[in-house]
């Protein structure tokens, strides 16, 4: 009887070794399989962001951007974050701000580019409205430009036109080509 409790000692363990090795061998894919469903990212995207707001001063005090989005897609490998809804503030301090939305947009961290793309529509706290499908806002110059065409109202006119280039520190615009421009209001000639 010693004989078979020493014999059978060893197989008894090495059955109980064998079942929970079984065990975790069968549960394991299933939670891979789970972990596998949870991120849903694009390919090449290393963060995915709801409700976004961020925002920086001018280099020279005299103002901040902010902006705002519903969904972003960030992009390590490029520094690109793609956005969704995109609402683009540029105050002033001094003067007049402006604000540009779009449906969508990318975020260029190394260029310090804003592009918005797709119904965009910018305007400012004195009156004047642009419309367009692309713009780019460049935070090294304080400058808006665009080469697709616009569409520029102001408190007096309305201006057509093939792109546009804005220079928020002088205060100028200029409308690149095939400018057709209409006066509504006030005494001209």
């Amino acid at each position: 009887m010693k004989r078979t409790t020493i014999i059978l000692c060893p197989i008894i363990g090495i059955l109980l070794v064998l079942m929970v090795v079984a065990f975790f061998l069968f549960k394991v894919p299933r939670l891979a399989m789970v972990s596998s469903k949870t991120p849903n990212l694009i390919p090449g995207e290393s963060l995915k962001i709801s409700d976004i707001e961020y925002g920086q001063d001018y280099k020279n005090g005299e103002g901040k951007w902010k902006l705002k989005a519903k969904e972003g897609h960030f992009f390590d490998k490029t520094q690109i974050v793609t956005l969704k809804d995109v609402l683009l503030k540029l105050d002033s301090f001094k003067e007049n701000s402006f604000t540009i939305k779009g449906n969508e947009g990318d975020y260029i961290r190394e260029s310090g580019e804003i592009i918005l793309r797709g119904d965009v529509i910018g305007s400012s706290t004195n009156g004047y409205q642009i419309e367009t499908s692309l713009l780019i806002y460049r935070q090294k110059d304080e400058s808006v430009e665009t080469d697709k065409p616009i569409r520029v109202i102001g408190p007096f006119f309305h201006i057509k036109g093939d792109g546009l280039y804005i220079d928020l520190k002088k205060k100028t615009f200029t409308v690149k080509g095939n400018v057709f421009t209409t006066f509504t209001n006030g005494d001209f000639l």
